[in-house]
């Protein structure tokens, strides 16, 4: 009685198994689609939340990079006359810029740039003298870390800058341009929105030299506190 019923189950089960691979051979021929799910269940899947990683820029080659920016403060110190003039260069700057660099390492970049920078106002009386700078620079970059596409960096560079002091009205002094050595340091941050498009904010500061005098202004210490953003962009 045992044996006849183990058989039984035996057969039993038999016949479920038999039933349900004939029911999926017949699933395959009548829907491939069904076919297809059913092959797939039990398979493992990927289920992270993870972002996807994205690098902040190419480990080497050339890129483009362009901006605009705020400049904070200039710090200059103007003299009219051998005393402080009315208003010093300070609070009310712009500047545009742009550059071409090259990517040496996946962490160290190397930057020629040329930014143009109003300076601000001073008066002395009637007098006016307004101020803006050219400046070249040869700059380095170190880009510290990429973290889900920010990559923040410092920043140090070398070049010159041409200082203009404009005068007005001209009977109060000729226009001057000065040729100063200038140099750079900054800090700053980029978002990867791709491995070619970056988006950057920076910091900078800028000593520009010293001008000479311009009629009866004179500016000696010539600094400006750039704030800057831009955009950067890998070439193929």
């Amino acid at each position: 009685m045992v044996r006849f019923w183990s058989g039984w189950r035996c057969g039993l089960a038999g016949a479920a198994a038999a039933a349900f691979l004939s029911a999926g051979t017949v699933a395959q021929a009548a829907d491939p689609e069904a076919a297809d799910m059913l092959a797939k269940l039990g398979r493992p899947g990927d289920f992270s939340l993870a972002p996807p990683e994205v690098s902040d820029d190419a480990p080497s080659g050339w890129y483009m990079r362009a901006d605009a920016g705020y400049v904070a403060s200039t710090g200059s110190r103007v003299t009219s006359a051998g005393v402080p003039a009315a208003g010093e260069l300070s609070g009310s700057g712009w500047s545009v810029g742009g550059g071409i660099g090259y990517r040496f390492l996946p962490v160290l970049r190397g930057e020629v740039s040329l930014d143009y920078l109003d300076l601000g106002t001073a008066r002395n009386g009637i007098a006016h003298m307004s101020s803006n700078a050219t400046v070249a620079l040869a700059s380095l970059y170190w880009d510290v870390i990429t973290v889900a596409g920010f990559t923040p960096y410092l920043s140090a560079g070398a070049g010159f800058s041409i200082n203009s002091l404009d005068v007005a009205p001209a009977a109060f002094g000729p226009a001057v341009n000065d040729w100063q050595f200038a140099w750079s340091a900054g800090a700053g941050v980029s978002y990867a929105l791709s491995a070619d498009l970056s988006l950057d904010v920076s910091y900078r500061y800028l000593d520009l030299g010293s001008p000479s005098s311009a009629g009866v202004f004179a500016v000696s210490d010539a600094i400006a506190h750039q704030v800057r953003f831009g955009v950067r962009y890998m070439l193929k």
